[in-house]
């Protein structure tokens, strides 16, 4: 449930984490100045999430007491990173008071698609060839769900991606999903580094909530899993 902060912090320095999967990454951003790390951590967020945020605010000059707010990767996403995930941003936010914001997976993975005008399909592996997905389109400059996500089959996901008129199509799936989804639903997949999840689109759905207050109460805030 979001909720409304009575103040913004002055700096404003969003620190986003995304730990939904193997490969990690991280955003600072103020508005104008972008700063991204991105790694892959597999099952490795435990170790090194810490010491890539503070990298990325070593570099910017800032503490985490600096940092106006906290972005979240809501998921869905693997259990391991997810908790690992909240966890810091948790602390932070007990550290420090930042308010949390949280930021759905696959509407990140989306976001830079969806400027083209098309609806968008993102997608997420989920293990023995499952996958869970959403879709999502513009409407008055903002990004909506125009479908929930299902977790499915991939000759599900394609009888989708066929009900559907000129869509794109992300995610972090492997090549070989990606060539048999290209030839189920008769669509061009972008290759693996355009189609993995950029930093930059959890810090700008983050900017958005952040300017309008749309903050998390934290006793409510839960990852949501890869689950069936």
């Amino acid at each position: 449930m979001a909720m409304t902060s009575p103040s913004i912090r002055d700096p404003s320095h969003l620190l986003t984490i995304d730990t939904s999967s193997s490969q990690g990454g991280i955003a600072l951003y103020d508005g104008s100045t972008l700063s991204t790390r991105t790694w892959p951590a597999n099952r490795s967020h435990t170790t090194t999430l810490l010491s890539e945020i503070h990298h990325l605010l070593d570099q910017a000059g800032l503490q985490v007491r600096d940092l106006a707010a906290i972005g979240i990767a809501i998921g869905p996403g693997a259990f391991t990173g997810l908790r690992v995930g909240f966890g810091v941003a948790k602390g932070f936010h007990l550290a420090t008071g930042s308010p949390l914001i949280g930021i759905p997976t696959l509407e990140a993975a989306a976001l830079p698609f969806a400027l083209c005008g098309s609806p968008v399909v993102a997608a997420i592996g989920a293990g023995r060839g499952r996958l869970v997905w959403a879709s999502y389109e513009l409407e008055s400059g903002s990004l909506a769900n125009i479908c929930p996500p299902r977790n499915g089959t991939l000759a599900e996901l394609g009888d989708d991606l066929l009900r559907m008129n000129s869509v794109n199509f992300t995610g972090e799936i492997d090549d070989d999903q990606a060539r048999q989804i290209e030839e189920i639903a008769r669509i061009t997949v972008p290759p693996a580094p355009l189609r993995t999840r950029h930093p930059g689109a959890f810090a700008e759905l983050a900017w958005k909530r952040w300017q309008c207050q749309r903050f998390e109460d934290v006793a409510l805030l839960e990852p949501v899993y890869l689950v069936r």
